[in-house]
């Protein structure tokens, strides 16, 4: 994919921003640069409950290539817009003939690299009972219908039944393994006397948090008077001011076991669907135990230090940013924008700024059709600290294959898009997994915001340009009305003269419409005036203006003429014509009067002066035909 032959392992994660995915991240790119493979993560953000916009973060699904990826790593449980995962399952089932692993949720269909969820809390639990001889231990779940939820429930419940400890649902409450229901749990259980805990297990860290916080609030102290523990080791967990007792998952191991998985496959081995990663039990002070953890504590400060700073760095810079933007309407006006802030971001190096070919005319009802286009055009490209841009490609090899490396290439792709509207995607290189992404997603919304302006705008000028054709255009044939006529034709006067070349006026009268609209109906009248305007549009390719002057009048202006060139266009345009009568398609026949001449103008040169010339020509022509007409009857 990458056009440097190494393998491709693609990735599909969500909301990178994130603790977890962070650590995820950062195991697979390691492991794959170890092992030569290049790395793609298709990236997305949702979870907001927003439809426009995570509709239009779902076609990150259509980014990849999947028939050249030589694996495929899904992070299941981070894919929470409605419908991606089934979107990426669907590819992956049509399209690619690759290993695909699931990190951290088991899926049948593919190979899987977990945590046993059956163990992850059994020593947590037993601590409990054991250490401190607790038997009034609550559990606050997750979702009722989450699958890590479910298992970590049962074994809370089986770890119980083992002690002899009678399971009672009143102990167990259902969460959302997110901050908001930690407070509701507590005071269900706390307005229940029988219910009230010695313990309560958290099955993660955020709701353990939580629990914490609103028991300290209602005056109860922890662990002197309840003890708390959570699951997944969450950095938040260890930097809280009393420190949770909590299950370290390595997540970067479970990152590199996914790639070891992918790459023994390639090399032909036999490889088991499921492995497991081993967790580890970190006891603080919120059970009750004050084993000294000072060194792990200072590890985190330090990490914790450099996310904030680099945040706080990174927001502000991101609110200068969108203030900058504002106002952008034109497309190289945001190049040299966004190649500043791209530069402000040290750690990358290489980005790319992928656009469909007319993402600047999109509308809502071609929104849809987006991914089946194959060329892309790299609007703003920089590696080495070099600009390009303007370059088209096939989105196949994602960025444009000159710019590929022999080393392996780690990538972060995006979507730029505003609601279901998509405009394309950025590629990004970094040194490493860095703070930066800790804002990404409000820096894609930015950059995707001045793209949606600078598309209304077109928009609205097109509509503009639009409006003014139509009141310069003549609305049957498309030809110019007098009013255009009027406009262009004084440009062109004005041009003759500087040149100091001839403008040739030819002048056409649509013979006996009134007998065509009598016997055909006005119908019939429409079709003649159209078959002139369809001839002289043919013939009028050098520029010429062609305008209906009135009911059946019509008027060509033509620059630098000759006398040959003019018996050339009028031969032409009445050729056009008895083409027509010719094809018999309609009961009647098309006649038409002309008159042209040529005129050298100068300063004292009017364009109604020329354009009565040409008349009196037509007119001339016109009554010798009715001459000839009456000297015909008379000799019947």
């Amino acid at each position: 994919m990458f056009f440097n032959n190494r393998k491709t392992i693609g990735i599909f994660i969500s909301n990178i921003n994130n603790e977890y995915q962070e650590f995820l991240c950062e195991g697979i790119s390691r492991r794959a640069q170890e092992l030569g493979y290049n790395a793609i993560f298709f990236t997305s953000f949702g979870g907001y409950a927003q439809d426009e916009y995570e509709g239009g973060e779902n076609h990150i699904t259509e980014i990849p290539n999947y028939e050249d990826l030589d694996g495929i790593i899904i992070a299941t449980d981070t894919l929470i817009i409605e419908g991606l995962e089934q979107r990426i399952r669907d590819n992956i089932k049509e399209r690619s003939n690759c290993p695909v692993v699931s990190i951290r949720e088991k899926v049948d269909d593919y190979y899987n690299v977990l945590i046993d969820n059956n163990k992850v809390l059994e020593e947590v639990i037993r601590h409990f009972i054991e250490v401190h001889g607790f038997t009034k231990l609550n559990f606050l779940a997750g979702p009722e219908d989450h699958f890590d939820s479910q298992i970590r429930l049962e074994s809370y419940k089986r770890v119980l039944t083992e002690y002899g400890i009678p399971i009672e649902e009143d102990r167990i409450y259902y969460g959302d393994f997110w901050k908001r229901m930690g407070v509701d749990a507590v005071e269900y259980w706390l307005s229940n006397s029988h219910t009230k805990p010695q313990a309560i297990i958290c099955a993660n860290d955020y709701m353990a948090i939580t629990v914490v916080e609103e028991l300290g609030r209602r005056g109860i102290a922890v662990p002197d008077e309840i003890a708390v523990s959570g699951c997944d080791d969450a950095i938040d967990s260890s930097e809280y001011v009393l420190g949770i007792t909590t299950v370290n998952t390595p997540i970067d191991k479970m990152g590199i076991e996914a790639v070891d998985k992918i790459d023994r496959i390639n090399k032909g081995h036999m490889e088991e669907q499921n492995s497991y990663i081993e967790t580890k039990t970190i006891y603080r002070k919120s059970c009750g135990c004050n084993k000294d953890y000072s060194k792990e504590i200072n590890v985190r400060k330090e990490y914790y230090y450099k996310v904030i700073n680099e945040l706080t760095r990174e927001v502000t810079r991101n609110a200068y940013m969108s203030a900058d933007f504002a106002g952008i309407t034109k497309r190289s006006e945001l190049h040299s924008k966004l190649r500043y802030y791209v530069y402000e971001n040290r750690g990358f190096t290489d980005f790319y700024m992928c656009m469909y070919r007319d993402w600047q005319t999109i509308n809502e009802d071609e929104a849809f059709n987006r991914d089946n286009i194959e060329e892309m055009v790299m609007e703003v490209g920089i590696k080495n600290r070099q600009d390009y841009s303007k370059i088209r490609f096939s989105k196949k090899y994602l960025i444009p294959p000159q710019f590929s490396d022999d080393k392996p290439m780690i990538y972060y792709v995006a979507l730029l898009h505003h609601q279901f509207l998509n405009f394309g995607y950025v590629a990004i290189a970094y040194d490493r997994i860095q703070t930066y992404m800790k804002t990404f997603q409000a820096w894609l919304i930015n950059v995707s915001n001045v793209l949606e302006n600078i598309r209304i705008h077109n928009e609205l000028n097109r509509l503009v340009y639009k409006l003014e054709d139509m009141y310069i255009r003549d609305e049957l044939t498309g030809l110019y009305n007098r009013r255009g006529l009027g406009s262009l034709g004084e440009n062109y006067l004005n041009q003759a003269m500087e040149k100091q070349v001839n403008l040739m006026i030819l002048s056409a009268d649509l013979d006996e419409l009134k007998k065509i609209n009598d016997n055909y109906g006005h119908a019939g009248g429409d079709i003649a005036l159209k078959v002139l305007a369809e001839a002289l549009t043919f013939v009028a390719d050098d520029d010429e203006i062609c305008a209906r002057f009135g009911g059946d009048e019509f008027l060509v202006i033509g620059l630098e003429y000759d006398e040959a060139k003019a018996n050339r266009f009028v031969k032409r345009f009445i050729d056009k014509v008895n083409a027509f009568n010719q094809s018999v398609k309609e009961e009647f026949n098309v006649y038409v009067s002309y008159g042209w001449i040529l005129c050298a103008p100068n300063e004292e040169t009017t364009l109604e002066e020329c354009l009565a010339k040409a008349d009196f020509k037509m007119y001339q022509q016109k009554k010798q035909k009715r001459s000839l007409r009456l000297r015909a009857n008379l000799l019947q």
